[in-house]
């Protein structure tokens, strides 16, 4: 699904290796980096840091950062870490920076990405 969101197109025969699974090259998207750390990055555990009151139905992202170090294997279990770098006071709000790291076996590291949040309080 997220191939096809982001332009992948069955119409097209090199689109093929993100769409189907049993393609004998099947692979991800390389800015698929960026959804697999998005969990770690804000689910849950942005939402229950003691002081700071996020209301998700008030964030905007800001922009997006990923370096990809390797590519992603075809199974496998990864790790996701995420870290708040910086939080910016914007007056009205706050910027939040977020730095996520996606790790396969032993701290493989495959990506860094990078986010910002602007969070209207």
């Amino acid at each position: 699904m997220y191939a096809l969101g982001v332009g992948a197109s069955m119409k097209l025969p090199k689109d093929l290796k993100f769409l189907y699974e049993g393609s004998s090259d099947f692979s991800c998207l390389p800015t698929f980096g960026v959804i697999i750390a998005q969990k770690s990055m804000t689910g849950g555990g942005l939402a229950e840091i003691p002081g700071l009151p996020i209301n998700f139905a008030k964030v905007l992202h800001g922009e997006q950062y990923l370096q990809i170090y390797k590519p992603f294997p075809r199974a496998g279990k990864l790790k996701c870490e995420a870290v708040i770098a910086d939080i910016l006071d914007k007056g009205s709000g706050l910027v939040i920076v977020l730095d996520g790291l996606v790790c396969m076996r032993q701290a493989l590291l495959l990506n860094y990405t990078s986010s910002s949040q602007r969070c209207f309080c």
